[in-house]
C-alpha cells in the first residue's frame, strides 16, 4: 500500500454543509481506495451539499486517481450535492484540463503557457 493519507473535516452546518477531504500524497492505484472509502463514509454520514477535495498536497495523480475523483463526484450527486477540487498542483490541474474535467470540479482552465512541472508530454492531444 502507498503512504498517502486522506483526512476529512466538516465545516459549516452538517447535514447540508461542506465536507472537506484532504488528500496527502500521490493519488494512484495504491492510494485511491483510502479516498474512495472516506468519500463513501462522508457522503453516507453527512449528505453534504458540497464535498471539497483538497489536493494541495498531491504532487502526482494518474488516470486511476482521476477515476476516483469522478466516482466521488457521482456519489455526491446521488445525494444532491456537488464536488469541488481545491488547490491542485499545476501538474494535477493540467491533467484535469487535458481530460476535460476542470469544469466538472469547479476549476478554471489554465492558460496554455502556464508552467507545469513534470507533466508527461504524451498525455493526450497536442495543444496546437
Amino acid at each position: 500500500m502507498g503512504d498517502a493519507m486522506v483526512r476529512t473535516h466538516q465545516s459549516g452546518e452538517v447535514p447540508g454543509g461542506t465536507v472537506v477531504v484532504e488528500v496527502l500524497g500521490p493519488l494512484e492505484a495504491a492510494t485511491v481506495g483510502a479516498l474512495r472509502s472516506v468519500v463513501l463514509d462522508a457522503v453516507a454520514a453527512y449528505r453534504p451539499r458540497l464535498l471539497a477535495i483538497d489536493l494541495r498536497r498531491v504532487p502526482f495523480m494518474d488516470s486511476i486517481g482521476i477515476g476516483a475523483l469522478v466516482a466521488a463526484n457521482n456519489k455526491v450527486r446521488e445525494v444532491g450535492g456537488s464536488i469541488e477540487v481545491r488547490s491542485p498542483s499545476p501538474f494535477v490541474h493540467r491533467l484535469l484540463q487535458i481530460t476535460g474535467l476542470t469544469e466538472l470540479f469547479g476549476l478554471p482552465d489554465l492558460p496554455d503557457d502556464a508552467p507545469v512541472s513534470g507533466a508527461p508530454v504524451e498525455l493526450g492531444r497536442d495543444p496546437r
